[in-house]
């Protein structure tokens, strides 16, 4: 063999030996790339799932396109971080109703979209958004009654308040605050105005402003402490699972309609395996698996 052979074939194989190392290198450098990529999906995919309005707009966007069971998760995820806003109890109370529509109904369903209503009722600002809630509020609530009427048992679902909490209802707490404040200015340039009124007549007037103001300033004094009261100390729930009342031995009573599922009733004494409730004029223990409480600001 000559030495130009040997050159040649020494040059082929220094050629094939390089090429190897090229695409060695290409492979590694294709799968660090790769790996890099994955880490950043992942990471990107992670802080999706802790952050809230992503969360929400993937709950929405699942609801849309009617995988539902996708939409409770991640609007069920936003509850457990404590996450308190209409909108998204209003989507996930939606979110179960829809799965029941779509056929794909699991126990309790109607129960815990009717607890997402009540719950948007609650928190709503939005007046426009709390009639919406109310409305479907009364669509799943008539459903429930539909089915114990066909099932023949009593139809009464919404025991309704009393008319304390009824009066309390009809503004906020800050505007019956604000309300009291201007019925204590009231009555006191009422009393002034007696004190230094001359005429009879002026008297009168100013008499009448501070007695009139001083009615107004006890009654909203009244339902400024109940409201602050209910808002600090009332819980209440709504029944995801119809049962029976149980007495103190946690034995059902006798003569007490079942409680039904989709009801709202208060809670007494809430622990780990019966909380007490109480709902319209009767009270009695429910298994706490059967309630889910409603979230207040």
């Amino acid at each position: 063999m000559g030495r130009g052979e040997r050159d040649a074939r020494l040059d082929s194989s220094k050629g094939a030996v390089v090429r190897v190392c090229w695409r060695f290198a290409f492979a590694i450098a294709a799968t660090c790339a790769l790996c890099v990529s994955f880490a950043h999906a992942g990471e990107e995919d992670a802080a999706a799932s802790h952050d809230p309005g992503a969360m929400f707009r993937s709950g929405v966007a699942s609801l849309a396109q009617g995988r539902f069971g996708e939409a409770i998760a991640s609007f069920e995820g936003l509850a457990d971080r404590g996450v308190l806003d209409a909108a998204v109890s209003y989507d996930r109370g939606l979110a179960y109703a829809a799965r029941v529509r779509g056929g794909a109904e699991q126990p309790g369903d109607l129960g815990r979209a009717a607890h997402g209503f009540e719950e948007a009722r609650e928190l709503a600002e939005d007046r426009s958004l709390a009639r919406d809630a109310s409305r479907a509020l009364g669509a799943v609530r008539a459903e429930l009654a539909r089915r114990r009427a066909r099932a023949g048992d009593p139809v009464e679902i919404d025991h309704g308040i009393s008319l304390g909490r009824s009066i309390v209802r009809l503004m906020p707490e800050n505007a019956w605050a604000m309300t009291a404040c201007l019925a204590s200015l009231a009555l006191t340039i009422g009393f002034l105005f007696w004190r230094i009124a001359q005429t009879p007549r002026r008297k009168v007037t100013g008499a009448t402003t501070a007695g009139v103001a001083g009615g107004i300033l006890l009654a909203t004094s009244l339902i400024v402490y109940y409201a602050r009261d209910a808002r600090l100390h009332v819980r209440e729930a709504v029944v995801i699972a119809g049962s029976r009342l149980l007495d103190e031995s946690h034995i059902a009573k006798n003569g007490v309609a079942p409680v039904p599922e989709g009801a709202r009733v208060r809670l007494v004494e809430e622990g780990t395996d019966f909380t007490r409730i109480a709902i319209g004029s009767a009270s009695g223990y429910l298994p706490t698996t059967a309630l889910l409480p409603l979230a207040k600001r």
